[in-house]
């Protein structure tokens, strides 16, 4: 940031940040950097010139990371800077300036099941998706479920920005909900939209994509399209949260070592000792940054349809990476 002195004499003093919930309008973080010196004029002021800097969680409710580098919690805040002047033993604030920021996860919920334009034969379809991520940083943390009807002409989007819902939940805890009896009656024949919004501490924070589908009559099931799911991203959890591969294995790692071979172990989750898979790992390069892993499965492979599996991968900081996925064929996956 620039700092500007108007006055002709050097300013001695520090810099204090506080961040606000914009909800509650109570304050969050506070942070103070180290004491500096203003010449007259213009002054360019960055993060390594104010180190160290003392921060100071002031809500238990939000959850910090607290390494220089870590994430700042989720949600819509007001953050002022102000500056305030050292004069012989007074500390005295000569000025402030306020912005808006909305902070969202790295990763916003993403949905898997029903896929994109499916075509269901259930009238009581069920639904699943992931969390957001990192979701250790979410407090509290809980989904809202919108499902509209489409109208003829209108897009997935706007149905769910205009229309009013069919069914609308709040406060779930698991990532899958049955649509309930009890709700408006599904029809044949008709589109319908739905989307996951990802709440902590009761206000919204992040909102998967918006997908569609329709209800079906059919004398025999129709098969889903194999490899038109989400890439699943890997994350350091000790239960990893639930997805669903058909005839692919897809998944993103974030690689920030200098790794370049995968250290990577499958466990059948259906079989009581646990069993591991081989797969051709080195057929596949392992890249500095985002690899998106795309493992065709269509073939021959040790993967079993209908069996949870567990992936583990251990890079070279001894970090251990998750993903749990039930393995399914194209010719056994039926909507």
């Amino acid at each position: 940031m620039t700092l500007t002195n108007t006055g002709n004499d050097p300013l001695n003093g520090h810099l204090q940040i506080m961040m606000t919930d914009m909800g509650t309008g109570l304050p969050v973080l506070s942070a103070v950097g180290k004491p500096l010196t203003l010449m007259p004029g213009n002054n360019q002021v960055n993060a390594t010139l104010m180190e160290p800097v003392q921060y100071t969680p002031l809500d238990g409710n939000y959850m910090f990371d607290p390494a220089p580098n870590g994430f700042l919690p989720f949600g819509n805040f007001e953050v002022c800077f102000s500056f305030f002047k050292h004069e012989y033993d007074a500390v005295i604030q000569v000025s402030e300036e306020c912005d808006y920021i909305e902070v969202e996860p790295l990763s916003p919920p993403q949905l898997v099941l029903p896929w994109n334009e499916a075509q269901e034969t259930q009238l009581l379809p069920s639904f699943n998706w992931l969390p957001p991520s990192p979701s250790s940083f979410f407090n509290n943390l809980r989904f809202e479920f919108d499902l509209v009807e489409i109208n003829p002409g209108q897009s997935a989007a706007d149905a769910i920005q205009d229309n009013l819902p069919l069914y609308h939940q709040t406060n779930l805890v698991q990532a899958f909900l049955v649509y309930p009896n009890a709700a408006p009656p599904l029809q044949y024949d008709k589109e319908y939209a739905w989307r996951i919004s990802a709440t902590s501490n009761n206000v919204t924070v992040s909102r998967s994509e918006v997908w569609i589908f329709s209800l079906v009559q059919e004398k025999s099931p129709s098969v889903a399209r194999s490899n038109n799911l989400p890439y699943v991203k890997l994350v350091m959890e000790e239960l990893p949260a639930y997805s669903v591969q058909v005839d692919y294995l897809k998944f993103e790692y974030i690689n920030e070592t200098a790794d370049t071979a995968w250290k990577i172990k499958v466990y059948d989750l259906s079989i009581g000792n646990r069993d591991t898979v081989s797969l051709r790992w080195d057929t596949i390069p392992l890249r500095y940054g985002q690899n998106l892993v795309n493992m065709d499965l269509t073939g021959s492979s040790p993967l079993i349809s209908n069996h949870s599996y567990l992936l583990e991968l251990r890079n070279s900081r001894e970090e251990i990476w998750r993903l749990r996925f039930e393995f399914r064929r194209r010719e056994n996956n039926y909507q």
